[in-house]
């Protein structure tokens, strides 16, 4: 995917506060824990400390310090969101959010370790009071996304991951957009331009696939992958709000070929996951469980903001009452705002549940190309070209992008991950005599 990203500051505006709605808080509270792992606490300005727990505000003047283990997320009153990485400690110097571009300020301190960041409103409303201090340079924000950390000699690597930022020191300033990376040595050499992206450590990855030769209708051999073996990911456990569902399921009985219904995409109150397995999602007044899950499996964090799972429930509820058969979901962490350089990205095809008629035949999904033209000149959104071939028939079509969804008639779904990196989706389709079916498909941007 093309890396040079220029994004729209009044867009950006209304999908944070979409997504990461403003919450009442304390006179002094500048932000909540919105997701802790492993060794995580806090340092009160009196020195004192005391471990850091999901739901506990974050107050200006204290500082959050992760052990080796340990990983935080911290979403600010503004809507701006900070994720920590291991051996971290990072201090909120000084936060005002007043609504106020005279009086706001998002003053942070980053001592060692590495943070990921989107920026608030208080970026968008005066950039000028929104600062990093490093020990060898201040990042200063033209625009929403970066990452930053420090390497093992004691430098510090800057990268952009959306619009554009400025890294200075006492030798001068050097301004990056989207894709760029910056190296600074000390506080006296003026940061230096490279090709290698700040590292951000993520948790070990366990991926298992099964290949199964087949062969077609013509007899010719044909290679399979198994998606629905897939499960990968840091396997997320525990309840997550600010997350995006997209459902698809079919109302019994099963006598008959029934429409499928789609419910979503949806922003989701709550989100239940075990290992990374969804087992509740609540929003918009619907409480969906499973009674029988058949796949499962994920990517990506809730810490770094690029969470995606996906999964098939051969039965399920709604409300506890209403009983669902074959719902296929994708459950992420929407990407706050799309990348609008004009240009065709190509993803690949990594995961998914695999197909399902209506009466619970398993079909295969044997190959998927997806495509995307993030173009800011289309009134619809970026045109997306999908195309998906299972062993029950082939859906393809060309869908339109809109507020983190598709909204074709057979294909829905969300972008997830800094950059759009990562995109997840729900096809459905009919063929004779199978009835109509569903399965989810999730892609990765190269």
């Amino acid at each position: 995917m093309t890396s040079h990203y220029k994004l729209q500051h009044t867009v950006l505006a209304m999908a944070l506060a979409a997504i990461y709605p403003l919450q009442a808080s304390a006179a002094n509270s500048a932000g909540v824990a919105q997701f802790i792992a492993g060794d995580v606490n806090i340092r009160r300005a009196d020195g004192g400390t005391a471990p850091l727990t999901k739901g506990k505000d974050i107050e200006s003047g204290q500082a959050i310090v992760t052990g080796s283990s340990g990983r935080a997320q911290v979403r600010f009153t503004d809507g701006g969101l900070v994720s920590l990485q291991p051996n971290t400690e990072f201090k909120v110097a000084s936060y005002v959010d007043k609504a106020d571009p005279k009086e706001d300020r998002f003053l942070v301190d980053l001592l060692r370790g590495s943070m990921r960041a989107i920026t608030g409103l208080i970026g968008k409303r005066n950039r000028d009071n929104y600062k990093v201090t490093t020990t060898t340079a201040t990042i200063g924000i033209r625009g929403s996304g970066f990452t930053a950390g420090y390497n093992p000699d004691g430098s510090l690597s800057v990268t952009t991951e959306l619009d554009a930022i400025e890294v200075c020191n006492a030798g001068g300033c050097v301004g990056l957009t989207a894709g760029e990376s910056v190296r600074v040595i000390n506080n006296t050499n003026p940061p230096t331009r490279t090709n290698v992206r700040t590292s951000m450590p993520t948790p070990p990855v366990e991926t298992e696939r099964v290949v199964v030769e087949k062969v077609n209708e013509k007899g010719a051999a044909l290679i399979v992958t198994d998606k629905s073996a897939t499960s990968t990911g840091t396997g997320e456990t525990g309840t997550f709000t600010d997350m995006t569902a997209v459902v698809h399921y079919h109302l019994p009985p099963v006598t008959s070929d029934p429409n499928g219904s789609f419910t979503g995409p949806i922003a989701s109150l709550s989100v239940v996951l075990d290992a990374g397995k969804v087992t509740e999602v609540e929003a918009s007044g619907f409480t969906f469980k499973p009674t029988i899950n058949t796949a499962a499996g994920s990517f990506g964090s809730v810490a770094t903001s690029d969470f995606i799972g996906w999964g098939n429930w051969a039965t399920g509820t709604k409300n506890g009452a209403t009983a669902l058969a074959q719902l296929h979901y994708i459950v992420g962490q929407a990407t706050p705002v799309l990348p609008t350089t004009v240009g065709v990205a190509s993803y690949t095809l990594i995961g998914g549940s695999a197909p399902t008629t209506y009466t619970g035949t398993s079909g295969t999904l044997t190959s998927a190309t997806f495509s995307v033209n993030f173009d800011p000149a289309q009134v619809l959104g970026p045109h997306l070209n999908v195309n998906i071939v299972t062993s029950f028939g082939t859906v393809g079509e060309l869908v339109y992008f809109s507020s983190s969804s598709f909204a074709g008639s057979q294909v829905k779904g969300i972008f997830t991950g800094p950059n759009a990196n990562r995109a997840g989706l729900i096809y459905t389709g009919s063929i004779s005599p199978a009835g109509s079916y569903s399965g989810t498909a999730i892609f990765q941007a190269p």
